[in-house]
């Protein structure tokens, strides 16, 4: 038989139980006014929290943004550099300038188009294959500089190498400071210009002073030269935005470890003098310097052959090898470079095409 609990009487179930507090509303304790300044103390504190996170998260996004900006700053100005041992200082010069200035603004005004339309999910993950193959690029397109002129073959060679890389950095730069949260008042076309106001003023301030820092230290070592300012870029752009894609960089790394010509190592260099002793030329010594990219060439032609000073696309001097072999010091060259430049002077009834043109220096 199942056993029952009897009900325990009332009287006892009332005294066993703790009597209940009654809560009295005019107690000093809760009055509306310490209620109210429970309320603000929370929300001070509240706000003290999201204050904090919210300047950490607008500091995180400037300096994203000014990464980038940076780099592509800095690529601008190895560009320009890397640009005149072939065309020259002033030529590389012309169209640099507006150039950029074209690549700023394109890659500012069509951002959202540059996210939505390229098959990835970050574009900024292509800016390491970008500066991984300009080098490869620029070696392939130097190889036809004489058909593309002095005039438009450092566009061409830029609008195909740095443009692209400026366009998608700017572009990026624009997508990150879409995130930052600016307060305008009164003229709410503050909050829509200052971005890119600042973000071009920041630009053209790390150029002129990355121009100023590489021009007088370049040349000093390995990473200090045109080719090794290439090659350490795509590492920086790989170590803050690592991805899968970075494994595509593997063939430019080969190409210009390998097969540049241009890179200043005695492999590179041998490879050079391989090609140029069929012409009848050899490469004595190169090196990059505050004044330029400075190389010693020889002419091998053994009827009386000449050693020649270059600096970028200029010759400063040379002297003409065994001419005189009777005479302690060599015959310099540069009679002949003020004869050449003095036939160019002579004013003729009829001009004459280059092609077509002779003449005789006695």
């Amino acid at each position: 038989m199942a056993r029952t609990n009897p009900k325990k009487p009332s009287s006892q179930a009332s005294t066993s139980a703790p009597p209940v507090p009654k809560i009295d509303a005019s107690a000093p304790l809760f009055t509306q006014e310490n209620f109210e300044k429970e309320l603000q103390a929370l929300a001070s504190k509240a706000q003290e929290e999201t204050t904090s996170k919210w300047i950490l998260s607008q500091a995180r996004i400037l300096i994203q943004a000014g990464f980038l900006l940076s780099l592509a700053a800095l690529y601008s100005t190895v560009s320009q550099l890397t640009l005149s041992p072939v065309y020259g200082g002033y030529p590389s010069a012309i169209w640099h300038a507006k150039g950029v200035m074209t690549a700023l603004f394109l890659g500012w005004s069509s951002n959202l188009y540059v996210k939505r339309y390229l098959p990835v999910r970050k574009p900024v993950t292509l800016l390491p294959l970008l500066a991984a193959y300009i080098p490869v690029s620029q070696y392939f397109l130097f190889q036809i500089s004489g058909i593309l002129g002095a005039r438009y073959g450092p566009i061409i060679t830029e609008s195909l190498t740095l443009l692209p890389l400026i366009f998608l950095s700017v572009s990026c730069t624009a997508t990150i400071l879409d995130d930052v949260e600016l307060t305008s008042g009164r003229w709410p076309w503050i909050s829509d210009a200052a971005p890119g106001i600042f973000s071009f003023s920041f630009f053209k301030g790390i150029e002129y002073f990355a121009g100023l820092k590489i021009s007088s230290s370049i040349g000093q070592s390995f990473f200090q030269t045109r080719l090794g300012y290439q090659i350490l870029m795509p590492a920086i752009y790989t170590a803050l935005h690592p991805s899968k894609l970075a494994l595509w960089m593997l063939p430019a790394a080969i190409h210009t470890a390998f097969f540049n010509i241009h890179v200043p190592t005695p492999y590179a260099t041998a490879r050079l003098n391989s090609t140029m002793n069929e012409h009848g030329w050899a490469l004595l010594e190169r090196k990059e310097s505050i004044t330029g990219y400075i190389s010693v060439i020889e002419n091998l032609d053994a009827s009386g052959g000449f050693r020649a000073m270059r600096c970028d696309h200029s010759v400063l001097g040379g002297e003409w090898l065994d001419k005189f072999p009777d005479s302690q010091l060599p015959e310099p060259i540069y009679s002949i470079f003020v004869m050449l430049e003095a036939i160019r002077l002579v004013e003729v009834p009829k001009v004459v095409k280059d092609e077509d043109a002779s003449a005789l220096v006695m």
